[in-house]
């Protein structure tokens, strides 16, 4: 039985029309939480649709309603807790590592889980990786342990996030350092001595282009996401490669795929642009 089935003895047909169908789910088998967006028109069926929703999955032990997007320097929504308990800690599953986590308190998206993956994929066994805007440490941690790389460093302002990433590493035996900060200071004492530099925090990474190429030793990888438009790849790619030159640096795009949608014709991608510093780059001083 689906959720729409479900719900059947809740919602009339035309409310089914509307209901959804898809939510996001973090935890395991014994605890999990669900997070849904509850169209408009459902105004006053919420805890209905969560109550239907935990009686089909026993494993959510809580639903929370999505009430903003993504917002601030912690990358974090406002929701409402629609059915079950308050304590919204929950241990998630990826690729054999395991995160703890609370949605309210921190950025984690399994969406995310297939880009992850393919990053790991290309990190060579001895890279130096920095990750910025690391979160709770998936990207540095799935890639510590199935890359092998020399060093992961991470790179985090929530103050909670940082924590989280901390007890995940030790909960993975894996031996990643996770830096409390903004990126744009705390990366500095890393001039010079990364392989890569991964940015997965599409809507602002632009602004910290320059500080992520630094990193980099004479020649090295940016995987940089941002959101484009449909249609306008090749924009995009000139822009970024401008961008870099008026850094004092060359770039070279060597791969662009897309993520995740965003919007209508809106997408999160992923431009990977190797690096290559210039005897007239400016001064790393």
């Amino acid at each position: 039985m689906t959720l729409k089935q479900e719900l059947r003895s809740v919602l009339t047909e035309k409310e089914l029309a509307v209901a959804p169908s898809a939510f996001d789910v973090l935890g395991s088998k014994a605890k999990a939480v669900a997070i849904i967006e509850i169209p408009p028109q459902l105004e006053g069926k919420e805890n209905a649709i969560a109550e239907a929703l935990m009686r089909k999955h026993k494993n959510v032990k809580t639903v929370l309603k999505k009430l903003s997007d993504l917002k601030g320097i912690f990358r974090v929504r406002d929701y409402e807790i629609l059915a079950g308990d308050s304590n919204t800690e929950v241990m998630h599953v990826e690729s054999g590592c395991r995160f703890l986590l609370d949605p309210q308190r921190c950025y984690f998206s399994q969406r995310e889980a297939t880009e992850r993956l393919r990053i790991a994929e290309k990190v060579k066994k001895n890279d130096v990786v920095m990750v910025f805007f690391s979160g709770v440490g998936p990207y540095c941690i799935i890639i510590a342990k199935k890359s092998k790389p020399r060093k992961v460093i991470g790179i985090e302002i929530n103050d909670k996030a940082v924590l989280y990433a901390r007890e995940n590493a030790k909960l993975n035996k894996m031996n990643v350092e996770t830096i409390f900060g903004d990126a744009r200071h705390e990366s500095r004492r890393f001039w010079g001595k990364c392989d890569r530099v991964i940015m997965p925090l599409p809507g602002k990474s632009v602004e910290y282009l320059e500080d992520a190429i630094k990193c980099l030793k004479n020649k090295g990888v940016i995987h940089f996401y941002c959101f484009v438009s449909e249609g306008t790849v090749n924009e995009k790619k000139e822009e970024l490669t401008k961008l870099v030159k008026s850094f004092g640096f060359h770039a070279s795009v060597i791969e662009t795929r897309k993520v995740l949608p965003y919007k209508p014709r809106i997408w999160n991608m992923r431009f990977d642009l190797e690096i290559r510093k210039r005897s007239s780059a400016k001064s790393m001083a």
